[in-house]
């Protein structure tokens, strides 16, 4: 694949998700301005469920078509019938285990708002292998105008839904709207369709590797999810609620950032899965690129969460504060660490990204363990220090594959850790009283130190960057 097109799918990747970043920024402002925090902990738990569900129930082929490269059509018609009798029966276990999900966490609401929810499961195989052939041709300009289009419609319809008084449901629609505009539009772009074939001797390959593939989404999945399955059957929905609100604030610069590099270096790390040290580089140039935007940005964040989340969110979200301020810094440390898992499933050795996130994922629920006996706060901060340690325990695992520098990791952080440095100094002389400013001169301050150890660092980045968009715009 050439190099150029690799950037330019970056690019379009890059610009979409900047442009879907400020919208679910708007979005979360205004669905949390006309809902509930009850209805955030009740959606989370539901969604919690069902990812839980359909871990066991739903294979998913995507990696394999972009890892094998070239695949037959009738390769991808037996895939297409293969996994969508397996949705089709992942949707059967989750609406007649709703009930009892709902016994579990004593939410007599759950399964209503399960039922609802698990419709996405039915319409998801529609387009998912056409999904995955863009992905793998690399075609990211359409993925991004596909992308971008659903999320709008999704948005749209779920603070429709909100002022109307659709309470939590307004946040269940936004997902499947969305997968239906999605689908639609994939269908147009891609025009490959199935056919009435199908003979698992011939994606017997495909399906092993999505096995090794999915087993270590499994674990990626308790990892990410485990608090709430835990969390929702000690706490009230209510404080669910702040906590799936501080965890969406923390989740930002992973979902947003670093999905787009595990978009564009799957599939790109995939066609040279044979040059490790163009893959090594590649990573840590990558590192380099979301510690610069997210570090800084969630440090900022949890040292103004005050001034914040009252200007934006308004008052009843008091009482996520305290836990926004703890989870920003693992939201930090997550974004650097959660796009790696692709190195591995791109030289073939996916089981690898399983083992890192059993390991992972044992730290998360020691972490919650211990700290849901003091109450949330603590199960925030003990989850910080199991996000640094999950970090350490992935480097070793990589360097054991593909052996890098320690000059090459601090090169790629270095910026950012000096923003972290000093953006933490100030907060300390505003706390002890040596600073005597306000709030909003404090969070200036702060973000033109962080601007300006933006520019010092990454001059070159930022120059290349603006060169980009100035040939696009010509």
């Amino acid at each position: 694949m050439s190099k150029n097109r690799i950037i330019k799918g970056g690019f379009y990747l890059t610009i979409v998700n900047v442009l879907s970043q400020f919208l679910a920024i708007v979005v979360n402002i205004v669905l949390a301005r006309l809902l509930l925090p009850e209805d955030f902990g009740l959606v989370a738990l539901t969604m919690t469920y069902i990812g839980f569900i359909t871990l066991f129930t739903n294979m998913g082929f995507g990696s394999s078509i972009i890892h094998e490269q070239s695949t037959t059509n009738k390769q991808l018609s037996s895939i297409y019938w293969l996994n969508y009798g397996l949705s089709i029966f992942s949707f059967i276990i989750i609406i007649s285990t709703a009930k009892f999900a709902a016994n579990f966490y004593d939410e007599p609401k759950l399964s209503a708002i399960v039922y609802v929810a698990a419709l996405n499961i039915l319409i998801n195989p529609f387009y998912s292998i056409q999904y995955k052939l863009l992905e793998r041709d690399l075609e990211f300009k359409t993925i991004s105008k596909i992308n971008l289009s659903g999320i709008l419609v999704g948005s749209i319809s779920a603070i429709i839904g909100a002022y109307y008084g659709l309470g939590v449901y307004a946040l269940v629609i936004q997902p499947l709207v969305s997968s239906v505009v999605r689908m639609m539009l994939i269908l147009v772009y891609k025009r490959w369709f199935p056919k009435f074939y199908f003979n698992i001797k011939e994606i017997k390959h495909m399906i092993w590797y999505s096995l090794k593939f999915k087993a270590s989404q499994m674990s990626m999945y308790f990892e990410r999810n485990i608090d709430y399955l835990i969390l929702g059957k000690f706490f009230t929905s209510v404080i669910l609620g702040y906590y799936a609100f501080a965890y969406n604030i923390m989740y930002t610069p992973v979902k947003r950032i670093s999905y787009i590099f595990s978009e564009v270096l799957f599939p790109s790390f995939s066609s040279f899965k044979n040059d490790k040290i163009k893959i090594i580089n590649g990573y840590f140039k990558s590192v380099n690129l979301v510690a610069l935007v997210s570090i800084p940005a969630m440090t900022i964040l949890a040292f103004n969460a005050d001034l914040i989340i009252h200007l934006v969110f308004g008052q009843k979200w008091d009482g996520a504060i305290p836990i926004v301020r703890i989870l920003c810094f693992a939201g930090a440390i997550q974004s650097i660490s959660q796009f790696g898992g692709v190195i591995f499933s791109s030289i073939g050795k996916p089981e690898v990204t399983l083992y890192v996130s059993i390991g992972r994922t044992i730290l998360t629920v020691l972490a919650i363990i211990l700290g849901v006996q003091y109450g949330v706060l603590w199960v925030a901060y003990f989850l910080v220090i199991a996000k640094a340690l999950s970090y350490i325990l992935f480097l070793l695992v990589l360097n054991y594959y593909i052996p890098f520098s320690i000059r090459q990791l601090f090169n790629s952080l270095q910026g950012p850790m000096v923003s972290l440095f000093s953006l933490s100094t100030i907060y300390v002389l505003f706390y002890l009283d040596y600073l005597n400013v306000n709030a909003w001169t404090l969070l200036l301050l702060m973000i033109l130190v962080a601007l300006t150890i933006l520019y010092i660092f990454h001059k070159n980045t930022i120059v290349g960057i603006l060169k980009v968009l100035k040939d696009k715009s010509k």
